[in-house]
């Protein structure tokens, strides 16, 4: 592949980060009812399987650190999670799964119920009343997993797109 082609890849999904973050936490919202999707991870996870492990994960990174500079976690959380996640769906994605949707949706399901659960686990299990916890689990963290893993349909055919077009 050429580098003008990895580049304009590169700034194709930089810029596509960038818009589904700034879209996420500025307030305007595509959730439903209670499932409030972080789209950013269902385009992270469909990066991941069309790249090589390293690109993977060293996505994940930015990405947890470009969260966590808005969110409303702990510090480092964002990107201690997105490491460990991308690091996780690398593996997973280029020896266990192939590249095809169900294998998108699949990955995509697990790496958000992972996030949303470390969320719930971090900010919600231990900080108070347990029926405020178990309320924010089942009406919050497990609604918006799975609204995050379908956000992989339209980036895996996205991303399937870009990979044949750079001849990788």
């Amino acid at each position: 592949m050429s580098n003008k082609k990895a580049a304009l890849i590169f700034l194709i999904n930089a810029a596509m980060f960038t818009v589904l973050i700034l879209f996420h936490y500025s307030g305007a919202s595509i959730k439903i009812m209670n499932a409030n999707p972080l789209s950013a991870l269902a385009l992270l996870i469909t990066v991941i399987m069309f790249s090589s492990e390293l690109t993977g994960v060293l996505t994940g990174v930015a990405v947890g650190i470009v969260l966590d500079s808005v969110a409303a976690t702990p510090p480092g959380f964002n990107t201690a999670v997105l490491t460990l996640i991308s690091f996780g769906a690398a593996i997973i994605s280029h020896y266990l799964f192939n590249r095809n949707l169900k294998a998108a949706l699949t990955l995509c399901l697990i790496a958000s119920a992972v996030y949303f659960a470390a969320r719930w686990l971090v900010g919600f299990a231990f900080a108070g009343d347990i029926n405020a916890s178990l309320n924010y689990l089942f009406r919050y963290a497990a609604p918006s997993a799975i609204y995050t893993a379908v956000f992989a349909v339209p980036f895996f055919y996205l991303e399937k797109r870009l990979f044949f077009v750079s001849g990788r």
